[in-house]
């Protein structure tokens, strides 16, 4: 049993070592948590499957759908190791090699583990390692090696993440390891799939393929951390079913002036389409290692709040920090009170769908419109049902944003579970084969059960009539008593 949360925007908290096992697992769902995300960077297919399996425990003791999101590798390019395990210097203006495979680190070689390196650099190219502390500029390309300068210095651990701003990199997103991930995590039935490194649509489309291989595609969310996917980031969201401010790494790509701007882009994109958007990395940073936000971090959470995001993630803070439950209360303290006015509406939120060459598309979203402006305008109708077989229904209901909470009422688990990471929706699984009113009046009783409600109060419902299973086909406008 379930109560409709006084919180639109969701939180998405990482897996890890401070938040293993069922119990543990319990308590960041209570705190707060309404999606988990494994990170295919670290782990093995075993400790997954036991976070799956613990995730799927957990979420059905407390009578709760939690999408997992399986967040993908894609291209990591890293250094060699160092001798004896102890950095090595990199001195300010001098000259170091490096070469296409990874070889011991020294002061004047590195190894960098891509073996297509010395065709995607050039003389002025830069490359940024270990999260663009240590940057080199590259003055010469060879056969076998380049020659570069140490523009920022420091000292180099064995085995770091090395960025290639600019470079033409192609086939990140999906490498074999991912292809082998990605068996794994369709076999094991995650909703979502976090797609890293994307430069364009046809990343996507190679993902969908890979995936529909093994059994039901999840939801594939494309990360956008490269510069190519910020520019092609409309023909992305067109190709996925939702998209990641990946911060991180689009920090290392852009200069970090340029990534709040892309922020507010990304987030207008996904609102305007009416797909999920995730805001991610160093959103409570601090919490790591103390039990309080600074006031920057509450202020970056907010800004994304008003932004329209759909949910902010939490990374380090909850996979490996101290306080990973304090930090979920803390986002969920932050969103609510920028809420407590109501829902947040982007302008991007409030504008119709692109037009479609599909008609019937294009009316589903006039009923979308029609079904929000009657909602804001009726005193009567307390909760929107959303009458769903693939959940664009809803998807559509929600991109306006919605004073009245959405359930959306699915029959396939697997639809509704995906639904959760919509902003302001939450979810029942019930039978749409039924007689109108007679799915109506079930609907009616489960949204009273579960506390929305008394059967008196009005609901507006959204649907199709007769019920179809296509995309596009809601016609229907409805308000009537809960329980008539």
């Amino acid at each position: 049993m379930w109560a409709y949360p006084d919180r639109r925007v969701k939180i998405v908290t990482t897996l890890g070592p401070s938040v293993s096992g069922q119990d543990r697992l319990r308590q960041l769902l209570e705190a707060g948590a309404d999606v988990v995300r494994i990170n295919a960077s670290h782990g093995t297919e075993t400790s997954w499957s036991e976070q799956i399996r613990d995730v799927r425990a957990a979420s059905a003791d407390l009578g709760r759908r939690v999408p997992i999101l399986f967040d993908l590798q894609g291209l990591k390019i890293r250094t060699g190791g160092v001798p004896n395990g102890e950095a090595v210097g990199m001195a300010r203006g001098a000259t170091v090699r490096i070469v296409p495979e990874q070889v011991e680190t020294s002061s004047e070689q590195i190894g960098i583990g891509y073996p297509n390196l010395l065709g995607v650099v050039q003389p002025g190219s830069r490359l940024l390692i270990s999260d663009g502390l240590i940057e080199l500029l590259v003055e010469e390309v060879h056969d076998d090696h380049a020659h570069c300068i140490v523009s920022r210095g420091g000292m180099l651990n064995g085995r770091q993440g090395v960025t290639l701003p600019g470079a033409p990199i192609r086939g990140g997103a999906v490498t074999e390891q991912d292809r082998a991930d990605i068996a794994f995590a369709v076999s094991h039935g995650v909703d979502f799939l976090g797609l890293s490194f994307v430069n364009d649509a046809s990343d996507i489309r190679l993902a969908r393929e890979t995936a529909a291989l093994h059994g039901e595609v999840p939801g594939l969310i494309a990360k956008i951390e490269r510069e190519d996917a910020l520019n092609n980031v409309e023909e992305i969201a067109f190709a996925a079913d939702g998209l990641m401010v990946a911060r991180g790494d689009l920090g290392v790509q852009l200069p970090p002036e340029r990534v709040p701007r892309a922020q507010k882009r990304i987030i207008a994109v996904a609102n305007r389409l009416g797909i999920p958007v995730i805001t991610a990395t160093q959103m409570l940073e601090s919490m790591i290692t103390q039990p309080v936000a600074t006031r920057a971090e509450t202020s970056d959470i907010a800004n994304a709040v008003w932004d329209g995001t759909d949910a902010v993630m939490l990374s380090a803070e909850s996979a490996t920090g101290r306080y990973p439950f304090e930090a979920v209360q803390t986002m969920d303290k932050i969103i609510k009170e920028i809420e407590r006015d109501g829902p947040i509406r982007s302008e991007s939120s409030q504008m119709p769908l692109p037009r479609h060459p599909d008609e019937a598309l294009n009316f589903a979203d006039a009923i979308a419109r029609a079904g929000a402006a009657l909602a804001d305008s009726s005193t009567e109708a307390r909760v929107i049902l959303v009458f769903t077989y693939g959940g664009a229904a809803a998807r559509r209901m929600a991109k306006y944003r919605t004073s009245q909470p959405i359930v959306a009422v699915c029959s396939q688990e697997s639809i509704a579970t995906r639904l959760n990471l919509v902003w302001g929706v939450r979810t029942l699984v019930l039978p749409l084969n039924l007689e109108a009113n007679e799915m109506f009046d079930l609907a009616g009783r489960a949204v009273v059960e579960h506390g929305l409600g008394e059967p008196s109060d009005y609901a507006l419902l959204v649907g199709s009539l007769p019920v179809v299973e296509r995309s596009g086909t809601t016609n229907l406008l409805h308000i009537r008593a809960l329980v008539d």
